[in-house]
């Protein structure tokens, strides 16, 4: 049984404050095999001022210092960053730096606002603002084919409380057209999906994306599925990873994926 996570937060990303030290300890105690450490870096992130920036050359040279040390641990050097359709070519300088061996890109500002804000949702019935999220979703894969998945999918659905009272149900068969484009483009590119187990601790009672859009990608023929806890805190390192697995076997899914220089490595979905 091969034990990893491929999303997790450190001090390195502006809305956490964990140690890489306490980090690695978890992450033996949970007797893992290895570990990727993805910390954020959103560009022309829409707060004053933007803690999403992340100062890569020291990030990169404490993570490989770490990486040569640890003799129980596989670590690898992961980056999630926000992505923006008018940021095409701004990310250039991580897709071209070889020390990194998994890039997550996600969507946390559409059309320029935070998805976490009623500014976003304000005006907008909400499955309007749904959709123009999964739009931009679409858009973005065409503009950054380099990211290794596309994390949470689903993002939006956790977000819109204030504004609409029932703000965590989404839609999935009015969305179904626009899901089974973004499904089939991340296949085309080989550019795979992310299995984000936070839905949970959020309060959603289902992973990122909702199974049914993992039941689709699935028959469309999808196979790079990484897990992800999505961890700001080490206690949430491989939370629910279980059940995760066992989701993914009922579904059909034989492997799970992770990733070393940027290429994909299948594993079995032993429990």
């Amino acid at each position: 049984m091969y034990r990893s996570d491929s999303h997790v937060h450190s001090e390195f990303s502006g809305d956490s404050k964990e140690k890489l030290e306490k980090i690695i300890e978890r992450a033996k105690e949970l007797k893992m095999d290895e570990i990727t450490i993805t910390d954020h870096l959103d560009l022309d992130f829409p707060m004053e001022p933007n803690i999403f920036t992340l100062d890569l050359e020291k990030y990169i040279k404490t993570l490989k210092e770490l990486k040569n040390k640890e003799k129980e641990l596989k670590i690898k050097i992961g980056i999630e960053i926000g992505l923006q359709p008018t940021l095409v070519d701004r990310y250039n300088f991580i897709f071209e730096n070889e020390d990194i061996d998994f890039i997550i890109g996600s969507s946390h500002t559409v059309s320029g606002k935070d998805v976490a804000t009623k500014e976003f949702f304000q005006g907008k019935v909400k499955d309007e603002a749904q959709r123009e999220y999964l739009l931009e979703v679409l858009e973005n894969i065409d503009l950054f084919p380099e990211i290794s998945v596309y994390g949470h999918l689903d993002f939006i659905n956790r977000y819109g409380k204030g504004v609409y009272e029932n703000y965590k149900e989404f839609n999935y068969e009015l969305h179904q057209d626009i899901l089974d484009k973004i499904l089939k483009k991340l296949i085309s590119k080989n550019i795979g999906l992310e299995v984000n187990t936070s839905g949970f601790r959020y309060g959603l009672d289902n992973f990122h994306p909702h199974i049914n859009i993992l039941k689709r990608y699935k028959e469309l023929g999808g196979k790079i599925i990484t897990i992800g806890s999505d961890s700001h805190k080490a206690e949430d390192i491989m939370r629910n990873f279980d059940k995760v697995k066992r989701m993914l076997k009922e579904l059909g899914f034989n492997s799970y994926c992770t990733f070393k220089n940027r290429k994909v490595e299948y594993r079995d979905l032993d429990i």
